[in-house]
Formats: structure tokens, sequence, C-alpha cells
């Protein structure tokens, strides 16, 4: 099943931060014992500064993960092209629930691998969520390797 990338406009992403945010700051909150309202001020400062129009111009793509044969947006992805690092980070790819496990994650993977090639860049990196364990087995499956991990006590 192949996909394509498309960018997204200023609009679809403004919509994309204020829907991303409550998101990122659960996923903080539960994982990383951040209290959820600093979670939210972190997910708003953060999303706000790195997705300008500046920065998506330059070395930050976000865009949906198009299905050519659906003719239909099945996700979204967001990357930032780190030349100086040899790498492409990923910081979002999301799958719509309608369309998990369908190999549309793995067709984004592997078409973000492709991109990398053509740019020249040799590592692909991203951050997991530990309660995460669909992503973390398709991570592995598709030949990611751990290379940090963050360990937090409740007291």
């Amino acid at each position: 099943m192949p996909v394509t990338f498309k960018e997204m406009n200023t609009e679809e992403v403004q919509r994309y931060i204020e829907w991303e945010i409550p998101n990122y700051a659960e996923s903080v909150s539960a994982n990383l014992g951040i209290p959820k309202e600093a979670a939210l001020k972190d997910g708003e400062k953060q999303l706000h500064s790195l997705l300008t129009e500046e920065n998506r111009k330059k070395d930050h793509f976000i865009g949906n993960v198009f299905c050519k044969e659906k003719k239909e947006n099945v996700g979204i992805i967001w990357y930032n092209t780190q030349p100086e690092r040899d790498r492409i980070f990923i910081f979002h790819i999301y799958i719509y629930e309608t369309f998990r496990k369908m190999g549309y994650a793995s067709a984004a993977l592997t078409l973000l691998e492709e991109v990398a090639k053509q740019e020249g860049i040799g590592t692909i990196a991203l951050n997991v969520f530990a309660n995460n364990a669909g992503a973390q087995h398709l991570y592995s499956r598709l030949g990611y390797e751990t290379a940090s991990m963050v360990k937090t006590k409740k007291i």
C-alpha cells in the first residue's frame, strides 16, 4: 500500500497544534510524572515555537500520510531534518485509529527512509513513550534500536 507525504498548509498546522497539545500533555504527564497543567504549558510552548512557518520552510516537515489507493489521509508525520547530526528526527507519527494495523505506519517509515537516503542522511531517530507498546513493537520490527531511556520514580 503506497503512501506519500502531503505537506500541511498553515491552517492545517494550526489545527494540528491545537489537537496535539492535550494529547502530548496527557502522554508526558502519564509517562514522565509531570503535572498535567505543566505538561500542557510545555506542549503549547514547544509546538508553537517548533512549528513556525520559518522552521517549516527551513528543516521541519509536517504533513499528512496520504494513501494513494484509498485517496485519503491516513495519518500525520512531523519530522526535522538535521544534516549536521546526519539524522532525521521524528517528532510525531500518528496513524488515525481507523487505519491502524493495516501497514500504514510501516509504509510511512519506509518512505521516510527513502527521503533520508535521497537527502544523504544516515540515521532516523525518535522518542517513544514507555506505555506505547504497539509503537515500540513496530519500531523494533523495523530495526530501530534503543539509544537512551528516561527512568522515573514516583515518591
